[in-house]
């Protein structure tokens, strides 16, 4: 019985350790993260408010603006919604 607990006790112990270093590694990203969103290299995508490295993003041109999104599927649906507008007006 005495094994088991301390073997239990070990696991419990490793387990919060790894846990632990988990959290902080996404905490670390997280200030990486917006450090690079201060300094303009990462924006946001108006459709699905992720953040994109400037470097990594689909872009279109809309009205002379540069717009960034993080996938195609985002800037097809912004796309689609600027010409149901359009359309509309």
């Amino acid at each position: 019985m005495g094994k088991i607990l301390f073997y239990g006790i070990v696991i419990y112990f490793l387990y919060k350790m790894f846990l632990g270093e988990k959290k902080h590694r996404q905490e670390e990203v997280k200030k990486e993260q917006e450090i690079l969103i201060a300094k303009g290299e990462m924006v946001k995508d108006p459709v699905c408010g992720s953040y994109v490295a400037l470097d990594n993003s689909v872009r279109t041109n809309h009205n002379g603006e540069i717009v960034h999104f993080c996938s195609y599927e985002c800037r097809d649906k912004y796309l689609k919604r600027i010409a149901s507008s359009q359309n509309n007006t």
